[in-house]
């Protein structure tokens, strides 16, 4: 008698209901985990840069020599180089924000959000406010959008501010130079730097 008037009880407290293995069901359910992964991989597939263009006749590879093409996604870590004839441009859903690695060039691509590039030879052309480039002696950021080109030449470094305005940070000192547009910042491969204007240098690089 105590028996079943302990069981009244719980299922008075209860409100009458039984319990049942739904949720547990639902966890091991094969439909639930790809739900669950696929919530935790959407950020990285939505900042994940695209390859808009590949223009000129040659390509873009990436790690491992893998050819590129319109449409395919990179995340952080893969590297782009590309060849003599071709320009590469990349590009991020919901963002009007551009990066062109233009012919000859080879750049690692660090961070999606914000916009991260290790450029290692060659040029890349940036768009987007923001975005930061890590040469061997500096470290360009720019702070609005605008058109910017950076360039390892002749064992030099060169930041060219076309339009916008950037903020290089050089050498183990971090020296800070701020540059406008129409700027250029040139480093040499002693650690010597030389700011001066950009507009007639655009049309011979």
């Amino acid at each position: 008698m105590e028996r079943e008037r302990e069981k009244e009880g719980e299922s008075k407290r209860s409100g009458g209901r039984k319990r049942t293995p739904s949720r547990a069901r639902a966890l091991r359910s094969p439909r639930f985990w790809p739900g669950i992964l696929a919530l935790v991989l959407a950020p990285s597939a939505l900042f994940a840069a695209q390859v808009i263009s590949i223009e000129g006749v040659g390509m873009a590879t990436s790690n491992y020599a893998v050819q590129l093409t319109p449409g395919d996604s990179l995340e952080a870590g893969r590297t782009i180089r590309t060849n003599h004839f071709a320009t590469c441009t990349l590009g991020w859903s919901g963002n009007p924000d551009k990066v062109s690695l233009e012919p000859d060039s080879n750049a690692e691509l660090v961070g999606d959000n914000p916009i991260r590039f290790r450029l290692e030879s060659g040029k890349i052309r940036l768009s987007g406010k923001d975005v930061e480039v890590v040469t061997k002696q500096a470290t360009t950021t720019t702070r609005q959008a605008g058109n910017y080109l950076i360039s390892l030449k002749d064992r030099k470094e060169i930041v060219d501010v076309l339009v916008g305005e950037a903020a290089v940070v050089v050498g183990a000192n971090k020296e800070q130079y701020a540059l406008r547009g129409g700027e250029e910042l040139e480093i040499g491969a002693d650690g010597s730097v030389k700011k001066g204007p950009v507009a007639a240098k655009e049309d011979g690089k």
